[in-house]
């Protein structure tokens, strides 16, 4: 293989391709890299790999002589995870668009299956753990990361109580069910042992989401595309204006706004 040119800093294509990962991926996807068994690891699969994190590292950490491939139903994720495998040149990548739940492999195909951040997000996840379970090896392994129930309870404890002064009955219902959606393990472990797994290990952690205010939090990139939709739908733009207040009343006394974030990463052997 041709060792790929150095990173050009001046050039538009190279830096159109760099990335600072999103802490969010980041907060999770180093919790599951530190812990995987990498060792005798040849075929490995990353499960809604969106733009090719964790794919491109796991694949570069397993190194030369194994293949890593991502899945994803995410179409323009996959065009930017592609331009990257040709421009930086990992050891056997490549990405695939499906769906978890009909995975497009021959059964045993991995011997390592990861997902960051996927649980969550599945449309079907017991029909995505089922497929895990088909197309992985005997005796191979499935790392799950997650963000669990709890995670930033800080801000729902705010607007529990914005809701709760406004005696919107309707939004805190809403709220209760946007809370209680997310993963335990309990939950998780449940799920990996109904598709068959057998879960051999769990690690926790808890991490911080730390911003200099609330109107820092509510301007951040990610929280616009990933979290303000979901909470304006629990109860409307105007309830967000209350909270932004709520919580810069509820900000620690430096001024800073610490939001909690539980992790899990569980193992489980097919």
């Amino acid at each position: 293989m041709d060792t790929p040119a150095p990173f050009d800093p001046a050039s538009a294509q190279d830096v159109a391709l760099y990335d600072e990962l999103s802490l969010w991926s980041a907060l999770a996807g180093e919790h599951l890299l530190e812990s995987l068994p990498l060792a005798g690891a040849r075929r490995a699969l990353d499960l809604g790999c969106g733009t090719g994190f964790p794919l491109l590292e796991l694949a570069e950490r397993l190194g030369p002589g194994t293949f890593t491939a991502g899945l994803d139903p995410w179409a323009q994720a996959l065009v930017r995870a592609r331009a990257k495998i040709v421009r930086w040149s990992p050891a056997g990548a490549a990405v695939v668009r499906g769906s978890g739940a009909a995975m497009p492999f021959r059964d045993g195909a991995f011997d390592l299956i990861v997902s960051n951040l996927g649980v969550n997000n599945f449309d079907d996840a017991p029909g995505a753990l089922r497929e895990c379970h088909r197309v992985l090896a005997p005796g191979g392994i499935l790392g799950l990361s997650t963000n669990l129930v709890g995670h930033m309870r800080e801000l729902y404890a705010a607007f529990e109580r914005v809701l709760a002064a406004a005696g919107d009955r309707d939004g805190l219902e809403r709220l209760r069910r946007h809370v209680a959606h997310r993963a335990t393990v309990a939950s998780l472990r449940a799920g990996l042992e109904s598709a068959g797994f057998r879960v051999i290990a769990v690690r926790e952690r808890e991490a911080a989401l730390r911003f200099a205010n609330a109107d820092a939090l509510f301007a951040h990139h990610f929280i616009r595309f990933g979290f303000r939709p979901a909470w304006e739908e629990i109860a409307g733009p105007g309830a967000l204006a209350a909270l932004r207040a709520e919580l810069g009343r509820a900000a620690r006394p430096d001024g800073a706004l610490r939001l909690s974030i539980p992790l899990a990463c569980l193992e489980a052997r097919r």
